[in-house]
């Protein structure tokens, strides 16, 4: 378990022991995270959810053995890790935004591997007519090398390449993920984990 992993047990366990008492109601929980109302805490609390969920896949992606993949299996992999740092991004400024949390929203919103999430993993051929967004090939072979590489061809001045480590991306990802999740951690624990 990394500290991603045990920041959010650790306040995943604190909910869940509100929420075993035998007279807990979800008003409890309401008051535990100290949120408006039931609506606000079902929205954080299926956000932890989403973040344990997709570390599982992050974890799985980094056991992967890109050279003895198939392609359409790293196309998967891809595809699917670069969306799992956005679905956490997502569920990371849901939570701090119903925690009222807004210290490093900014950074969290410009984090790098979303931006190659949405140019390689979230485009579709018509990303792009009229607009400043663009389709970006992947290249298959960039991926056996643990690359998110590609061009696009459909931008006003012409082909465009851009080119990254996946483990780079997720890692700096990691670190403001973690960051932030501290800060969540201090919020809903009231002390430092």
């Amino acid at each position: 378990m990394n500290r991603i992993d045990s920041i959010i047990h650790d306040i995943r366990r604190a909910i869940s022991e509100v929420a075993e008492d035998f007279y807990s109601e979800t008003k409890d929980l309401v008051k535990f995270l100290d949120v408006a109302d039931e609506h606000t805490y079902s929205s954080v609390i299926d956000s932890f959810y989403l973040l344990e969920d997709t570390q599982l896949a992050k974890h799985e992606f980094e056991n992967t053995d890109f050279i003895n993949e198939s392609f359409g299996r790293l196309y998967l992999m891809f595809h699917g890790v670069l969306n799992s740092c956005y679905m956490q991004q997502q569920a990371l400024l849901v939570i701090c935004q119903k925690l009222g949390i807004d210290q490093n929203i900014k950074e969290i919103k410009e984090i790098e591997v979303v931006a190659y999430r949405n140019d390689f993993s979230a485009h579709s051929p018509n990303r792009g007519r009229g607009k400043s967004e663009h389709s970006y090939i992947l290249d298959r072979h960039a991926m056996r090398e643990a690359k998110v590489k590609g061009y696009t061809a459909n931008h006003e001045t012409g082909f465009i390449f851009r080119e990254a480590n996946i483990y780079s991306l997720i890692s700096s990802w990691d670190i403001v993920l973690e960051r932030q999740l501290q800060l969540v951690a201090e919020r809903v624990l009231n002390s430092k984990t």
